[in-house]
C-alpha cells in the first residue's frame, strides 16, 4: 500500500495480489470488497460473496470486462460481461380500514366481525400478499353512532391511508361514512352487513359496496313468515335508522298485501332506559306478535318489558337480533321457538372451508351470528381486486377491478389460504377469476349490491338454529 501525492492510500499492484484469493475485505464506511480478478466490479451494494465473475446488487449492473481501480474512498465501477437483472419490487402494504362496533348497541358482533377480517387478511398473507406486500386490518369502533363512526373512518384514510374501508355495520353509519369520508377522498368501501335499501340509490359514484343483501328482499321474506305463522295482526318496533326504516317498510308493504293488519310501528332511539311507551302503542289492543326489527342492545331490554309487562310473547325476530348474548340474557326458554330471518349462507365447500378456519384460528366453533361470512368475503375481494389493479394504493385502480374478479367469467375461486393462494396465482398469469365466497356468490350489480337468499332460523333448545329453509322474494 502506498500513499499518493494527494495523501490517499491507493492499492498497489502486490497488494491487488496479496487480496486475490477470495476473502472478502472491510474498507471504511461500510463498503464490502470482493476478491479482485480481471474481470471483479466491487460496489458498495454487493450483497453477497460471489465468484469472480458476477455482481449481484439491488440495482442493474451493465457489466463488461475491464481492469477494475480500487482505492478506499473511489470506487470505480466498470462494465464486464453479465447482466443482472433487477429483483422484483414489492408492493407497499394493502391498508384496509374496518369500521367496527366494540361498545354501542351492536358491541355483542364487534370482537367476531374483527375475527373475519383478521382472519382474510391472514389468509391473503399467508398465500404471498399482494405483490408480495402484506394487507392490514385497522379497526376502529363506532359505537354504532354516525358521528363517531364518521370520525372513526376518518383517521385510517386521511392518517393511515388506507386505501379501502370495510364496514360499518350498521347503515345508519355506514352511509353518512360514505357520503362524508369514502366517496369525497375517492377510497373503496365495502359493507358486510349494512342492508338497508336506500343504500341501493345513494350517490356514491361507485365507491360503496356490499356483500350482504339488500332489506329489500328479508323484508319480503319476513311478511311471508310473519302470515304464514298465523300472525293476522301485530306491532312492530324498529331501531329509527335507515336500517330499521327500511325493513319495517318492506316487512309492512308484504304483510298488509297479503292480508294482515299493523297496530302500529313505532320508532325507537338508539339507546333509552325503558321502551314501555313505545310498547304501548305498537300493542295498543292486543297483537298476535311483536316484530322485533332492532340490535341486540336494545332489543334484550324491550322484549323482556314485552314478557313482563304482558304486552306480547311472541316475537318475529330479524338479522339485527339474531344474537345468542341477547337471548342468553332475556332467557332461552322464554324465547323457545321463536322465529327469525336473516341473509343466510347456504352450505357450500366456500362456507365449510371458512368456518374450519375460523375454528383453527380461534378455538371456538363458527358463531351463529350473522355476516360473518359477508365479512370475510368483503376484505378477500379487495385484495383480490388490489392483484388485479397492480396497485395496493390507487383505491380508484382496484374500484375498477372489484367485478371483474368477483363476477364472472373466470375460474372459480373461494375463501381459505388454498383458495385465494389459487386466486392470486391465476391473476398474476393474467388469467380470469371468479370469486365465490363463504357467503355465496359475491357478484356486484351496477349498484354495488349482490344477491343472496334469506335464511329462517329458530330458537330451540337454548340455541339459534337454521331451519335450513332460504327463501327469495
Amino acid at each position: 500500500m502506498e500513499m499518493s501525492k494527494a495523501g490517499k492510500r491507493v492499492m498497489t499492484r502486490r497488494d491487488l495480489m496479496r487480496v486475490a484469493g477470495g476473502s472478502l475485505l472491510g474498507v471504511a464506511g461500510g463498503a464490502v470488497l470482493a476478491a479482485c480478478g480481471e474481470t471483479e466490479t466491487v460496489t458498495q451494494e454487493v450483497i453477497k460473496e460471489v465468484p469472480v465473475e458476477t455482481v449481484v446488487t439491488r440495482e442493474v449492473i451493465k457489466e463488461v470486462p475491464v481492469q477494475t481501480v480500487v482505492t478506499q474512498e473511489v470506487i470505480k465501477e466498470v462494465p464486464v460481461e453479465k447482466i443482472v437483472v433487477q429483483e422484483a419490487a414489492m408492493l407497499p402494504p394493502l391498508i384496509v380500514g374496518q369500521l367496527n362496533a366494540f361498545t354501542g348497541s351492536l358491541s355483542f358482533f364487534g370482537p367476531i366481525h374483527r375475527n373475519a377480517a383478521a382472519l382474510a387478511a391472514d389468509h391473503v398473507n399467508r398465500a404471498g400478499g399482494v405483490g408480495g406486500g402484506s394487507m392490514i386490518i385497522i379497526s376502529r369502533d363506532t359505537g354504532v353512532n354516525p358521528v363517531q363512526g364518521v370520525e372513526a373512518a376518518r383517521a385510517p384514510v386521511e392518517i393511515e391511508n388506507a386505501v379501502a374501508i370495510v364496514g360499518a355495520l350498521a347503515s345508519g353509519v355506514t352511509i353518512p361514512v360514505a357520503t362524508s369520508v369514502t366517496v369525497p377522498n375517492q377510497r373503496v368501501q365495502i359493507s358486510g352487513a349494512s342492508t338497508a335499501p336506500s343504500i341501493t340509490v345513494l350517490d356514491d359514484n361507485d365507491f360503496l359496496f356490499r356483500t350482504a343483501p339488500s332489506d329489500a328482499a328479508q323484508g319480503v321474506v319476513l311478511g311471508r313468515l310473519a302470515w304464514e305463522q298465523g300472525f293476522k295482526n301485530v306491532g312492530v318496533m324498529y331501531i329509527n335508522n335507515p336500517y330499521g326504516e327500511g325493513l319495517a317498510e318492506r316487512f309492512e308493504a308484504t304483510f298488509t298485501d297479503l292480508g294482515g293488519s299493523i297496530v302500529d310501528a313505532v320508532p325507537h332511539e338508539d339507546e333509552q332506559p325503558t321502551f314501555a311507551s313505545e310498547l304501548e302503542r305498537a300493542t295498543a289492543g292486543g297483537v298476535d306478535a311483536l316484530i322485533a326489527i332492532s340490535y341486540p342492545g336494545q332489543a334484550q331490554t324491550y322484549v323482556r318489558e314485552s314478557l313482563e309487562g304482558g304486552y306480547a310473547d311472541k316475537f318475529l325476530f330479524v338479522d339485527g337480533t339474531k344474537s345468542a348474548e341477547m337471548n342468553e340474557a332475556i332467557g332461552w326458554d322464554r324465547l323457545e321457538g321463536t322465529l327469525g330471518t336473516a341473509p343466510g349462507s347456504v352450505d357450500s365447500p366456500q362456507l365449510a372451508a371458512f368456518a374450519s378456519a375460523y375454528t383453527d384460528a380461534y378455538a371456538v366453533e363458527l358463531p351463529v351470528e350473522p355476516y360473518l361470512a359477508e365479512t370475510y368475503d368483503a376484505v378477500a375481494v379487495i385484495a383480490l381486486a388490489a392483484a388485479k389493479a397492480g396497485t395496493t394504493t390507487d383505491a380508484v385502480a382496484i374500484r375498477d377491478a372489484l367485478r371483474s374478479i368477483a363476477n364472472p367469467p373466470g375460474e372459480v375461486v373461494g375463501p381459505g389460504v388454498a383458495g385465494i393462494g389459487r386466486a392470486l396465482s391465476l391473476i398474476a398469469d393474467g388469467a380470469d377469476v371468479n370469486y365465490e365466497g363463504a357467503s355465496g356468490a359475491v357478484d356486484f350489480d351496477e349498484n354495488g349490491d349482490v344477491f343472496g337468499p334469506i335464511e329462517i332460523w329458530q330458537i330451540t333448545g337454548g340455541e339459534i338454529k337454521s331451519t335450513g329453509r332460504f327463501e327469495t322474494p
